[in-house]
């Protein structure tokens, strides 16, 4: 099961890591045209923006998962490992009903955007499908909090990663 859980993490990071590499070689490329040739990438604005917030949630996921996002821990340095483990506790269980209720309103607004047919200006390309896998984002997220708050709970400890070594 433990790694089943290591291949899913593995496999939100890297959809994370190739929508930023996608929103990169749009971005790059027609700016690129632009400057050189004078062609413009058609829709190049709204699906960089439509892939960035794939991208945000997917990284959310992630993040949230491996406890890696921004935290301030003064109070948490002061506490002793049981309180510790209660604050890690009380804060994941918090992180889950937000991003439980973020998935469901996401869901909400992936069911709107099917129902209206909304689509881009100029290619008329339908947008709810990058809605509904920035909600699919949002929603592992919440899977991989609900499984840290399970391992949290029965005392799992993760094993240290190993840090990026810097290019000599």
């Amino acid at each position: 099961m433990s790694r089943l859980i290591e291949r899913l993490i593995d496999y939100t990071e890297k959809a994370a890591g190739i929508f930023l590499a996608a929103i990169t070689v749009l971005i790059f490329s027609s700016i690129t045209l632009r400057g050189t040739l004078g062609f413009t990438i058609p829709e190049w604005y709204d699906l960089s923006r439509l892939m960035l917030g794939v991208c945000i949630f997917w990284g959310i996921a992630a993040t949230s998962y491996r406890n890696d996002h921004i935290k301030v821990d003064i109070f948490w340095e002061w506490l002793g490992p049981r309180g510790r483990r209660w604050l890690d506790v009380f804060a994941t269980l918090v992180l889950l009903g937000s991003l439980a209720v973020f998935s469901w309103m996401l869901m909400q607004k992936v069911g709107s955007g099917y129902r209206s047919g909304e689509q881009t200006f100029d290619l008329r390309i339908r947008i709810w499908p990058f809605h509904f896998v920035a909600a699919c984002g949002i929603f592992f997220a919440t899977l991989l909090v609900l499984i840290r708050l399970a391992r949290l709970l029965t005392g799992y400890q993760e094993p240290e990663r190993k840090p990026i070594q810097p290019i000599e």
